[in-house]
């Protein structure tokens, strides 16, 4: 049991600080051109992109097999339909949003982020059960996966008018399922590989969704030039670095 407590404890550092970090980051950009937020957005969906494709799908595939990405892909798609029909986003409308949809589009981000951040803790968990060299690998993995995924929560949120202090707690919280995961990856670890393999599946079909479906097209819609292109070139480019190199 010490050891799951310590991997709660790795999982809750490792989990919290990047996002947060992201969500500092955001609070600290004012005012952002239309450009700056089509090229972060940009940027993120980029990153993205590529840890969903050479990170998450092949880890997936080589733990579980074909089923096990497929059968994850759709679990994933369900639980953001569902998200999206349980949190009542129309309720904020009342709210002093100076654009709902960027609000909209940020709480989408959060939820998403944190259901991904479970199936990482459970990578985690599992990966320190098996080799703390492995382990540590994975750590340092998903503390620079979170940062970017802190931007891409609190720049939406930013737009919509809320304060440094809510983007900084939420992107807070969007961490906490990475330790939870993590301790439930300590114990779990030796009863089905399988299991992780869906749990990664389900967080690339979340990442996918938000990606393609909300974050893309608003950078589109926002700027419409070579810029946004590079950008997502660029980030696309520094997520492969990532996957290959860590």
């Amino acid at each position: 049991m010490n050891f799951a407590v310590n991997c709660f404890l790795k999982g809750l550092f490792i989990g919290s600080f990047g996002t947060c970090l992201g969500g500092i980051i955001s609070s600290i950009i004012k005012n952002p051109s239309k450009r700056v937020t089509s090229s972060l957005f940009m940027l993120t969906s980029g990153l993205m992109l590529a840890i969903v494709s050479f990170d998450l799908l092949p880890e997936s595939y080589e733990i579980g097999g074909i089923f096990v990405v497929v059968l994850g892909l759709i679990n994933g798609l369900i639980l953001i339909f569902l998200v999206e029909e349980i949190v009542p986003l129309r309720k904020f409308k009342k709210y002093k949003y100076t654009n709902f949809n960027y609000f909209r589009m940020g709480v989408i981000i959060f939820v998403s982020m944190a259901i991904h951040n479970l199936p990482e803790g459970l990578a985690l968990g599992s990966s320190y059960a098996y080799s703390n060299n492995i382990g540590f690998k994975i750590a340092f993995l998903i503390a620079l996966h979170n940062i970017p995924e802190g931007i891409s929560i609190g720049i939406p949120l930013k737009l919509a008018g809320s304060s440094n202090y809510k983007i900084i707690f939420l992107t807070l919280l969007a961490g906490l399922p990475t330790a939870f995961g993590s301790f439930l990856g300590s114990i779990l670890a030796n009863l089905s590989n399988y299991f992780i393999g869906f749990c990664i599946s389900t967080a690339a079909s979340t990442m996918l969704y938000v990606t393609c479906s909300e974050m893309i097209p608003e950078a589109i819609t926002t700027y419409k030039g070579r810029t946004t292109s590079v950008s997502l070139l660029i980030g696309f480019i520094f997520g492969c670095f990532l996957s290959f190199q860590f």
